[in-house]
């Protein structure tokens, strides 16, 4: 606890010299007034962290996201090796302003599977809180040049002088009253369990062994291509579930051009008993059509007999008239001589003999209404010219 805490028991515990507190220029009870501030903001930077940590999680790319509030101790050991180092952000540094210049007193960290999954979760940070600073992607030595990903007018790059990769970012939030800044770290997986074993066995006893930083080297480029082999996976990855696609595309076709075919096929066959079906249906058509025309040559036959039936007819009914007509003018002929003959004989019959005359001439004017023609020409006759005999 600060209330507690002494010049002595502190420079102690940091591991800081004598000189370099002295060289910090710092007075003890402003650098513990910060402390004591620190702590009593706690809770609030607690509840801080812990909303962007839900937020974050949520990031497209992100697998997992830690967070932790600076430890105060760890702060004025800052605080004091800034100041030592003359830094000009920390040189004005005091209780009422130590909150805006420390900016890291919430770490967040947003870990991922996939290095270029940075990419959304870059684009998701700057869509949700405002930049306090510029970006910095720290690099190793050795890697490939970052600019591919990061463009430079948005990105500061810095090569890391213990071989950090990571990308970095000072957001700004003001739940409350008080202007609240948090510095959030952005890396793989791999990357992570590097930087954590780094820093366990390093600190605090073996910041400068160089066979320890060696291997812990050679621990950092397998990190790295441990990374690379990842991404590598990842587009294999892509790639083998695209050409699956493609296959299965390829037996879907397969099977819909095959299923097509036994359609074809048995229309086809279908086709062919109707064929056959209609083949015999034709055939009695045709059948049934020659006996059409057959039956219409005989109605044409018919035709002509009734045509020629009907010419007959008509001639046998003239020829009868003219026989009649003659076989009429004839009697007419010899009843009106042998009235003249025995006018004088039969003078008593000759009522009865013009009664029987009228009653020819009614018979032929019947014969004329029949229909016969020849008659009527021969009724037409005056007396004078149909002769005596």
């Amino acid at each position: 606890m600060m209330k507690d805490l002494t010049l002595e028991d502190f420079l102690q515990r940091n591991r800081i010299s004598q000189e370099v507190w002295e060289a910090s220029q710092l007075e003890w009870d402003m650098l513990r007034a910060i402390g004591l501030d620190h702590e009593a903001n706690h809770e609030q930077l607690r509840a801080c962290a812990e909303l962007i940590a839900r937020v974050m999680q949520t990031f497209t790319g992100v697998h997992s996201v830690r967070w932790r509030i600076k430890d105060t101790e760890h702060l004025l050991e800052k605080i004091v090796r800034k100041c030592s180092e003359q830094s000009a952000k920390y040189r004005e540094i005091s209780v009422e302003n130590y909150f805006s210049i420390v900016t890291d007193l919430i770490g967040v960290r947003a870990l991922h599977l996939f290095k270029d999954d940075c990419e959304d979760i870059d684009k998701a940070i700057r869509d949700g809180w405002p930049l306090a600073e510029t970006p910095i992607v720290y690099t190793r030595k050795g890697d490939d040049a970052p600019e591919n990903r990061f463009a430079e007018e948005a990105f500061a790059h810095q090569e890391h002088p213990k071989g950090y990769r990571s990308i970095h970012y000072i957001i700004s939030t003001q739940p409350q009253r008080r202007m609240v800044f948090a510095e959030v770290q952005v890396r793989t997986i791999f990357e992570e369990g590097w930087s954590e074993i780094d820093h366990k066995v390093r600190y605090p006893n073996f910041s400068d062994n160089e066979h320890v930083s060696y291997f812990l080297g050679i621990f950092n480029r397998l990190a790295g291509q441990a990374d690379e082999m990842g991404s590598f996976v990842k587009v294999l990855a892509e790639e083998l579930q695209k050409t699956e696609a493609r296959i299965v595309a390829v037996q879907k076709e397969r099977a819909g051009a095959l299923e097509a075919m036994e359609a074809a096929l048995a229309e086809l066959e279908k086709e062919k008993k109707q064929s056959a079906a209609s083949e015999k249906l034709v055939n009695k058509l045709k059948t049934e059509m020659s006996k059409l025309k057959n039956s219409s040559t005989r109605e044409t036959d018919l035709a002509h007999e009734l045509t020629g039936a009907r010419g007959l007819a008509s001639t046998s009914i003239s020829d009868l008239a003219k026989l009649y007509q003659a076989d009429r003018d004839k009697v007419l002929r010899s009843t009106e001589a042998y009235l003249a003959a025995s006018e004088a004989i039969h003078g008593p019959r000759m009522a009865a003999i013009k009664e029987w005359t009228d009653r020819q001439s009614q018979l032929t004017q019947a014969a004329l209404s029949l229909g016969f023609p020849g008659l009527r020409n021969a009724t037409n006759k005056k007396p004078e010219e149909q002769g005596e005999d």
